[in-house]
């Protein structure tokens, strides 16, 4: 993700640690019998297994002593009233109860007990159900199962009991509880709908279990979302918090996650709608009442967000300096919408000494233009400085430059990529608040973007609270995503597996194993994970917006791919190598069209994974239609007087078709597509006559002058011979070898569905040095007579060394009138070609090398503007679009003098690639 990490972040990653605990289910065992040592621990061990042997009389004896050594521990004194219910003592039983409860034991079990036990005695047994006195026996070894940890059997009791008799609340929570302690929270869930719908009497408790339940289960997906953010991927970290989201829809800081990532990930009209929907679950929520403010202010729509502002200005509950926070939020968004009367009157009440009022009014003096086009860097989002309190996270929202606290000031420093201050910030964080995971975990963030040596100290302490809790499948893909940044794709993979296996990563964590398979090169593994994933989506076990969607299945026709074509004609330009924009030549002087044609292959198993690419590659290349030209009357030198001499008009026709056809075999390698570099090397084979074969003008004077049928040493004398030309042809096999690197750039190019348009950039820069050393026949023609002379065997070598480069931008538009996958581009474009040759030939009866008339260098420069028209095609279930197709039309001026007519004029290309 391209995007910045804003202070934002933190407010919402300290609302997380502070707003998501987890909560303990109501019946869970208590704490103290962890600690049962020495002798205490003996006689629980014999009283349970006695209790379990059916020996209830010695089950209550080694509980009544164990109790006198510890009574605080809830299970041995449950145990003790199991005991005396199953020798029918209920009024002891009843005492246990009592005694339990005065000595500050409080629990779901043992009011529940009391009422069974009250329940059980004398003719108020006449007034039990039948229904309860079934299930009573297996709700009673239900609850003595749970409290030896025996949870599997406990859940299975429960529900059966209580599916006799519904009516029993405490049974259902029991239900519920051992399911929730063998971390089967969606079965614990599914286990309170269940209960509801069979109409047990406590529902309240049931709803508000399962939103405790979803709550925990939204934590997970939570924690993934900062990690993506970290690793700065946007598409993902969105898909995490619209899951956390979900599963607990009031928790405030995953609604201000789910902002922050879209925020960064620049959907901002994703973001409008979610900040709505956090005011409908909290219509005086000030900080999502702020946030959509900026998102619609980012969109242009200054009056919705200026109504936005005053709205949350005006609530009354706020504090001075709270609202003289939002005062310079409003004003920032008034000064970016160029609306310096209204930040004025937003600053008017303020302090004009305070040093951020001073700010704003020294821009509003100023009455600078807004900016052109809004971006994050010129209307960047509120700060948050969060503080945990007993009540849970408290955050204050203050204008970007106006953050406060040390983690605030850590993720604007780990935003402005300055890793050393974001460490400093987050150690001072984490001495601020010592208890704070969330704080811990920030510093570990920024440890992990520093040094090697500060990477090896985060990998350090996610790996000591991993000791602690080693299934903890945020702290798992944190260290998975450090793995990604030290390229270390095969440790990622196992981190990312070991997170999915402790059945507590978030759905989306399938994607991250499908893309760290495909870094290590296991492309068919990837491509079968990322096709489990659309499985999982269709079948709404995974939540996947359309951009994930698509960006999944883009990534499954990348990595599936093998072999692919292309075909492209173009309008002014051949390209020698092979690599461009769509297919696009290097320009050419004349007015002709050009032809290409390309097939290549990628062996699956040598040198090609997601991040490189190795290509075998065919090519043939031929001019469609020769362009002709006219050559004026002119002036030109005579080579053998050295005086002007003046020449006729004269009409040039261009040759195309078959003669002009240029084969190639070539390999070309991207070492890493991070970088879009690519080197290649190609054989080429000259099957056109024309292009092995023709004339030789000299570059020596002298030499001209001896072909024309005069002696140079004596310029001014007659003409003694008819005037000869030198001719040269070579076989078809012949061929030079061209070696070239390309360098890419592309912001922007792929289609989006989160916007209707986007800015994009492209580009490219392209050097490279062709060869040819050809044998070939020579022989001499005159050129009155027509008559050819003997042919003799010569050497013709050419070598070149060649450099363009090409660079468009403009804004991109997906045409949905007409179909989705059409995207319009309009951009400016600038163009720049090098050229140096050094053509030389051997021929027989000439004493010195023949050095070509031409040889030298030349280069040419042109700008202009452009539109483009793409449309993408050839897709299923499993694959984004395969092909395309591309127009371009170009008209280019000439640019800094240079070769003019290679420069300027019409430029057009249609390409497909399949």
């Amino acid at each position: 993700m391209n995007a910045r990490l804003t202070s934002i972040a933190a407010a919402t990653l300290i609302a997380l640690a502070g707003g998501t605990a987890v909560a303990a289910p109501a019946a869970a065992p208590d704490t103290a019998q962890a600690a049962l040592k020495g002798p205490v621990f003996k006689l629980a061990n014999q009283a349970f297994a006695a209790y379990n042997a059916k020996r209830y009389a010695q089950a209550e004896q080694l509980a009544r002593r164990a109790i006198a050594m510890r009574p605080d521990v809830l299970r041995l004194r449950m145990l003790l009233i199991y005991a005396l219910q199953k020798q029918g003592k209920n009024a002891e039983a009843l005492e246990a109860v009592n005694n339990a409860q005065a000595g500050g034991l409080q629990s779901d079990e043992l009011t529940q007990a009391k009422s069974n036990l009250k329940g059980g005695g004398g003719d108020a047994g006449e007034t039990q159900s039948a229904a309860f006195r079934q299930g009573f026996p297996i709700a009673t070894q239900a609850f003595a199962d749970y409290n030896a940890q025996q949870y599997e059997s406990s859940a299975k009791l429960a529900e059966q009991a209580l599916r006799i008799d519904p009516s029993q609340g405490t049974w259902a929570l029991l239900w519920i509880t051992a399911l929730e302690a063998q971390k089967q929270l969606q079965a614990a869930i599914d286990a309170a709908d269940t209960a509801i719908a069979l109409g047990t009497p406590n529902r309240q408790d049931l709803v508000a279990r399962k939103q405790a339940l979803r709550k925990s289960m939204s934590v997970a997906p939570a924690v993934s979302a900062y990690q993506a953010l970290i690793a700065f991927d946007g598409a993902k970290a969105v898909g995490f918090a619209r899951e956390a989201v979900a599963l607990s829809p009031d928790t405030q800081s995953h609604r201000l996650l789910l902002m922050t990532a879209l925020q960064l990930n620049r959907q901002i009209a994703d973001g409008e709608t979610a900040a709505t929907e956090a005011l409908q679950q909290d219509d005086e929520d000030t900080t999502a009442l702020v946030m959509r403010a900026y998102f619609r202010q980012f969109q242009g729509k200054t009056a919705l967000a200026n109504k936005d502002f005053d709205e949350a200005i005006a609530q009354d509950w706020l504090e001075d300096e709270q609202r003289a926070s939002l005062r310079l939020i409003a004003a920032d968004a008034a000064l970016v919408a160029g609306d310096y009367e209204r930040a004025k009157t937003l600053v008017a009440p303020l302090d004009a000494n305070d040093k951020a009022v001073a700010e704003r009014l020294k821009k509003i003096a100023s009455r600078e233009p807004p900016p052109q086009e809004i971006t994050a860097a010129s209307y960047p989002p509120p700060a948050q400085d969060c503080r945990l309190t007993p009540y849970g996270s408290v955050c204050d929202l203050r204008p970007a430059d106006g953050a406060s606290t040390a983690s605030a000031k850590a993720y604007a420093a780990y935003g402005k990529q300055d890793y050393q201050e974001a460490i400093i910030q987050a150690q001072k964080a984490v001495e601020q608040s010592p208890d704070s995971p969330a704080m811990h975990r920030l510093l570990t963030v920024a440890l992990a973007a520093g040094n090697t040596q500060q990477q090896e100290q985060a990998m350090q302490r996610i790996a000591t609270e991993l000791e602690a809790t080693p299934d903890d499948a945020g702290l798992l893909m944190q260290r998975a995503y450090i793995h990604q940044r030290r390229k270390e794709p095969e440790l990622a993979l196992e981190d990312f597996r070991a997170a999915r296996a402790t059945g507590k990563a978030p759905a989306l964590a399938i994607l991250d194993e499908g893309y760290a398979l495909a870094r290590t090169g296991r492309k068919a593994e990837a491509v079968a994970t990322l096709k489990q994933a659309i499985d999982q989506s269709d079948t709404n076990e995974l939540e996947l917006d359309r951009g994930q969607r698509y960006n999944t299945r883009g990534a499954i026709s990348g990595l599936s791919r093998e072999w692919g074509a292309s075909v492209s004609t173009s309008y002014r330009g051949a390209r020698p190598a092979g690599s461009g924009l769509n297919g696009t030549p290097v320009t050419t002087g004349s007015d002709s069209v050009f032809g290409m044609a390309d097939v290549y292959w990628r062996p699956p198993e040598f040198l090609n994974s997601s991040t490189q690419v190795f290509e075998v590659y065919g090519r043939v290349m031929s001019t469609l239609h020769g362009g002709s030209s006219t050559t004026g009357e002119q002036t030109i030198v005579d080579p053998c007087t050295g005086r002007p001499a003046p020449i006729n008009a004269a009409r040039n026709d261009g040759v195309s078709g078959l003669p002009t056809t240029i084969g190639s075999l070539g390999l070309r390698f991207t070492p890493s597509t991070d970088y879009a570099l690519t080197f290649g090397l190609e054989r080429r084979f000259l099957l056109g006559s024309n292009t092995r074969s023709g004339s030789i003008t000299p570059a020596s004077a002298d030499l001209r002058c001896q072909l024309s049928g005069r002696d140079p040493a004596q310029p001014g004398a007659p003409v003694v011979g008819n005037a000869q030309s030198i001719l040269f042809d070579a076989n078809a096999s012949s061929g030079g070898w061209l070696a070239y690197a390309t360098y890419g750039f592309y912001h922007g190019t792929g289609l989006r569905f989160d916007v209707p348009s986007w800015f994009t950039v492209e580009g490219y820069v392209q050097g490279g040095y062709y060869r040819e050393d050809l044998s070939a026949d020579f022989w001499m023609r005159d050129q009155n007579t027509g008559a050819n002379g003997e042919r003799q065997r010569g050497k013709y070598r050419r070598d070149q060394w060649f450099a363009n480069a090409e660079a468009r931008a403009g804004r991109s538009f997906r045409i949905d009138a007409v179909s989705d996958r059409l995207m319009l581009f309009p951009h400016l474009v600038l163009a720049l070609d090098y050229q140096r040759q050094n053509y030389r030939a051997h021929v027989p009866g000439f004493d010195e090398t023949v050095r070509v008339l031409g040889n030298g260098s030349t280069w040419s420069a042109g700008g202009g503007a452009g539109m483009s028209v793409r449309y993408a095609f050839r897709e299923d279930r499993y694959h984004a679009p395969r092909s395309y197709v591309d127009w371009t039309v170009q008209y280019r001026t000439n640019l800094g003098g240079g070769e003019a007519d290679r420069a300027k004029g019409w430029f057009m290309s249609l390409s497909m690639w399949y």
